[in-house]
């Protein structure tokens, strides 16, 4: 039987790469009024998410980036920076594709 999980992670990598874009697409004045918003409210002294910095969302993220790479590497026997590569790649294109068509 022929294993297929790792095609499936890089069709849901594409998939997903496309539903950002258009997320990105139709989302672009609610950004800006979310940005505008964290500002003044920064201003004012409220925080709309309490304790988080970049190197704790990296330091909680990278485990599940590793794990995914981890199950694209055994299944297309592709190596680490291979695996990672092309998952970038196709969620890049999905995101383009997504911000062209959305």
């Amino acid at each position: 039987m022929v294993e297929i999980s790792g095609f499936l992670l890089l069709i849901v990598a594409l998939v997903d790469g496309l539903l950002f874009g258009l997320a990105i697409k139709k989302g672009i004045l609610s950004f800006v009024l979310l940005i505008i918003a964290m500002f003044i409210a920064a201003y004012v002294g409220f925080a709309f998410v309490p304790h988080v910095s970049i190197s704790s969302l990296a330091s909680s993220v990278m485990p599940y980036v590793k794990q995914y790479v981890g199950e694209v590497t055994k299944s297309l026997s592709l190596g680490f920076g291979g695996s990672l590569s092309l998952t970038v790649v196709l969620f890049l294109i999905g995101l383009g594709i997504g911000l062209w068509k959305g």
